[in-house]
C-alpha cells in the first residue's frame, strides 16, 4: 500500500461534494493539494477545513475546468513553483436528464465543455510533465454509472461519461511504461450539490419527485472518496461504487437479454415520472 504523504496532488471540483470529501482526506494523510473548482466560496471553504485540520493547501484557484488557457496557466504555476504531480484527480462535473428532443445544441456544449474537456484539459495539463519528471504518479477521473451503462435521459451525460472511461482505459496502458497507474470512478446516485443542480428538462413537480428519490438512494461522498483514496493505494483501475450498480453491469457483459428487459423498465418508469404534467 502507498504512503501518501507529502505527495502533490492536484482535483477539481472541490468547492463540495466528492471533490471536497476527497480532499480533506487526503489532507488528513500528509498529502500536498493544489485545488479549484469554478465556485470561489465553496473552494475557499473546502481550503479553510482542511487547513483547520492540519493539512496543507499548497495552491487554491477557483477558475472554470473548460477554460483550457486559464487551467494551464494555473499548472504553469505549479509546476514552477512545486515541480510535477503526484496525482491528479478530476472530479468537476455537471449532469443532465432530457429527451433529445428537448435539448438544445447549447446543453451539449455545456455538459461537453465541462465533463469531457475539464478531464482531458487535466490529462493535458499535468501528465506529459508527469511524464518527463519520470517519477511516476497517479490519474483518476470521476465518471459515473452512466459510462459503464446506458441510462435512460442521458444522452449528452453518457456521452461525456463514456468517453471519460474510454480515454482512461487507454490511458492505463499506456502510461504503464511511465509508472502512471490509471483509476476511473463510477459512482451511482450520491449525495452532492448536483442533486440540487442537475439540470431536468421535465416540469417541477417530476423534477422535485426525482431528486427526492436521489437523496432516498444516494450514498455520502465521503464513501466515494474513500474509494477513490483506497484506488490510489492498491492501484485499481476501476471502481464501481455500489453493489446494485456491479450487479447491472455484470448483466450487461454476461447476460444482455435480461439487461436489455431492465433498461426498458427503467426507461419506462423514468418517462413516467418525468413526462408526467407538473
Amino acid at each position: 500500500m502507498r504512503d501518501l504523504s507529502g505527495k502533490k496532488v492536484f482535483i477539481t471540483g472541490t468547492a463540495s461534494g466528492i471533490g471536497r470529501s476527497t480532499a480533506i482526506s487526503l489532507g488528513a494523510l500528509g498529502c500536498r493539494l493544489f485545488l479549484t473548482d469554478i465556485n470561489e466560496d465553496g473552494l475557499k471553504k473546502t481550503s479553510e477545513m482542511i487547513a483547520n485540520a492540519g493539512g496543507e493547501v499548497c495552491m487554491a484557484k477557483a477558475l472554470n475546468v473548460a477554460d483550457y488557457q486559464v487551467m494551464s496557466e494555473f499548472a504553469k504555476e505549479i509546476h514552477n513553483g512545486y515541480g510535477s504531480l503526484d496525482i491528479l484527480i478530476n472530479v468537476a462535473g455537471i449532469a443532465l436528464f432530457s429527451q433529445i428532443e428537448d435539448m438544445q445544441h447549447s446543453d451539449w456544449e455545456k455538459i461537453i465543455n465541462v465533463n469531457l474537456w475539464g478531464v482531458i484539459h487535466g490529462i493535458e495539463c499535468f501528465v506529459p510533465e508527469m511524464i518527463r519528471t519520470g517519477k511516476g504518479g497517479h490519474i483518476v477521473s470521476v465518471s459515473s454509472t452512466a459510462g459503464i451503462i446506458g441510462l435512460p435521459w442521458h444522452a449528452a451525460y453518457a456521452a461525456t461519461k463514456h468517453a471519460v472511461v474510454g480515454i482512461s482505459e487507454v490511458l492505463r496502458y499506456d502510461l504503464r511504461k511511465h509508472d502512471i497507474d490509471v483509476s476511473v470512478i463510477c459512482p451511482g446516485l450520491v449525495n452532492t450539490g448536483i442533486v440540487q443542480t442537475v439540470d431536468i428538462h421535465a416540469s417541477q413537480k417530476s423534477k422535485e419527485k426525482l431528486q427526492n428519490s436521489f437523496i432516498k438512494f444516494a450514498i455520502t461522498p465521503e464513501k466515494v472518496a474513500d474509494m477513490i483514496i483506497d484506488a490510489i493505494h492498491t492501484r485499481k483501475f476501476l471502481v464501481i461504487t455500489s453493489l446494485d450498480i456491479k450487479l447491472l453491469y455484470f448483466l450487461k457483459r454476461y447476460c444482455f437479454t435480461l439487461y436489455h428487459l431492465i433498461m426498458l423498465y427503467m426507461t419506462r418508469v423514468l418517462d413516467k415520472i418525468l413526462r408526467r404534467d407538473g
